[in-house]
């Protein structure tokens, strides 16, 4: 039976500024992240999102603000006594041991007898199903095998919370797909709180149960993963997160139904997300898959100048009547053909799709 316990852990307008830098490089983050919960920080690099992993870890010692596990702040704590464990985008083993002795490392560390060490590594091992490669040194295994091995050290201490810096950054992408759900079957059987760096949308959308989506370092939105993808906060979260066409519109309407006209064609139902009144310049956040392709003299007029076979969808790049581009995704299975460049197409919302809709930014001068 597994003696990992969860933990919450809170991020209390949490700030981090190196000296001679314009600017920080975490700006006042606040979270609560519940025990036994999931949670992906995701963002572009250079966000922040490291910082903060390594912050928790207690790698950085933060500017300002407050890193509480379990009800405890843990600030003045070294990263050794904080009860963390990190798993590494490299998995950092040890080239010179073999999988049992880097999985019994971490207890040998603090302690624990050669007897208990030895029956500890062999439970985690068989946790992430690696027992039969228990004597292989680091170099006899795959990437995905020393990810496994990388995982169960990390869980073999018990600690309060486990932290992945990039965990499948060094893999391929089936290798990939394979791990993330070993990982979150892993994190789900401990019944451990995890964090999770990355900054692959797929990745944080199918795994966590919440994201954090942090831009030059600032949280923009804290969610679960559908209502970052359907109803995000900003126009940043929903340009970064998923595909998505953003095109100039005017906002119709007095606040009680909006909607936004696009190239003069009738106007579309919006979600509009900020200030705005009528006539107002907007950004109209489409979808690729909520668009569709309707007949001559409806919708917004285009043409094709390129599509693309991905997999089980084609793809198609449509130049709009005004000059703008927009992507639009169709299933195969529903008789989706490539189209030839040039061929002249009209395109509408899908039914129900309502994309969100944003006040245009502000052009400031120098």
């Amino acid at each position: 039976m597994n003696d990992t316990a969860a933990f919450d852990l809170t991020l209390d307008a949490v700030t981090q500024r190196y000296r001679g830098a314009p600017s920080a490089a975490v700006d006042q983050v606040t979270l609560e992240v519940a025990a036994g919960e999931l949670v992906a920080l995701l963002g572009p690099s250079g966000c922040g999102k490291t910082t903060l992993l390594r912050i928790i870890a207690g790698f950085v010692q933060q500017t300002s603000g407050r890193v509480v596990i379990g009800g405890r702040p843990v600030d003045d704590l070294p990263p050794n006594r904080r009860e963390i464990g990190v798993v590494f985008q490299n998995y950092a083993l040890f080239p010179h041991m073999t999988a049992a002795d880097n999985v019994g490392y971490g207890l040998a560390a603090r302690g624990v007898g050669r007897d208990a060490r030895i029956a500890k590594a062999k439970e985690m091992l068989e946790l992430v199903q690696m027992t039969h490669l228990a004597e292989r040194l680091p170099r006899e295994m795959s990437g995905g095998q020393q990810q496994r091995v990388a995982l169960a050290r990390a869980l073999a201490v018990g600690p309060r919370i486990l932290l992945l810096d990039e965990p499948f950054g060094a893999l391929d992408k089936s290798l990939r797909l394979d791990m993330q759900i070993e990982v979150k079957r892993l994190q789900r059987h401990a019944g451990i709180t995890c964090i999770m760096v990355t900054h692959d949308q797929e990745e944080a959308l199918s795994m966590a149960d919440r994201v954090a989506v942090v831009h030059q370092g600032r949280l923009e939105q804290f969610a679960p993963p559908n209502e970052v993808y359907d109803r995000p906060r900003t126009l940043f979260v929903n340009q970064f997160v998923g595909a998505s066409n953003s095109l100039d519109a005017r906002l119709v309407g007095d606040g009680g139904t909006w909607r936004a006209r696009i190239a003069g064609a009738p106007a579309w139902p919006i979600r509009l997300v900020g200030d705005a009144g009528d006539g107002d310049p907007v950004i109209v956040c489409v979808r690729p898959e909520h668009l569709r392709r309707v007949g001559v003299g409806e919708g917004l007029p285009g043409t094709i100048e390129l599509s693309l076979p991905l997999g089980p969808q084609i793809v198609h790049e449509i130049r709009l009547g005004d000059g703008q581009a927009v992507k639009v995704v169709e299933s195969r299975s529903h008789g989706a053909q490539l189209l030839p460049p040039g061929q002249a197409v009209n395109l509408a919302l899908a039914e129900g799709a309502q994309p969100n809709a944003f006040p245009r930014p502000q052009e400031t001068t120098s």
